[in-house]
């Protein structure tokens, strides 16, 4: 946990990246669950004039409580889900483990979640999240047929201007720290089909 804390405490701050985090039973069967999801909707983001281009397109996971209930997924992928989500945002546990490794109280009523997933073309232009008591942005990889070279690699600058790039690895696990001179983008996706499947969470500090 000590390098979890130092990396936190660092300035200036670049992207946390840790490889084949997950189980890998729990890694490869949460892939096949987000590959098959059936809640997948477009999202497009405008927040400049309304004439101007999306700022951000990809396609969202939405109901995601519904695919928990018996029908919409097959057993299997349901248990994996619940698995995962107890995990990373019910239990607490991952939460528990940022907190432990950088040394601040964050706030379980807050930690926000998004599945996303991308097709040729889809982007997010940078931003910075930076949203009352918001101090980090954390995302687990999980598409096992991704090749590096296709695009969609997270982008990060950082305070002094230096730009770092992730790319979303299966099983791999990348925090970025949320700060005002920080700023964080997805490169567009170069594969036809969906893919790039990946769970954001926010993490927030008490406040």
């Amino acid at each position: 946990m000590t390098d979890l804390g130092d990396w936190f405490r660092a300035r200036p701050t670049e992207p946390k990246v840790y490889h084949d985090f997950l189980r890998a039973d729990l890694a490869r069967a949460m892939g096949e669950v987000m590959r098959e999801l059936p809640v997948w909707e477009r999202y497009s983001a405008v927040q400049r004039h309304e004439d101007d281009p999306p700022t951000a397109g990809h396609f969202v996971a939405r109901s995601l409580p519904a695919c928990l209930d018996e029908g919409l997924l097959p057993p299997g992928h349901r248990k994996a889900l619940g698995t995962f989500l107890s995990f990373a945002v019910m239990s607490g546990a991952l939460q528990a483990w940022i907190q432990e490794g950088i040394g601040v109280r964050l706030d379980p009523g807050r930690s926000s979640l998004e599945l996303a997933s991308y097709r040729a073309g889809d982007h997010i232009e940078e931003h910075q999240d930076l949203l009352p008591g918001r101090i980090l942005a954390v995302n687990f990889y999980l598409d096992e047929t991704y090749r590096p070279g296709t695009g969609a690699r997270l982008g990060y600058r950082n305070e002094d201007g230096r730009e770092f790039f992730v790319d979303p690895l299966f099983n791999t696990f990348a925090l970025i720290p949320i700060l005002p001179k920080s700023f964080h983008w997805v490169e567009p996706y170069e594969e036809p089909a969906m893919g790039r499947f990946t769970v954001s969470i926010g993490q927030h500090r008490v406040v």
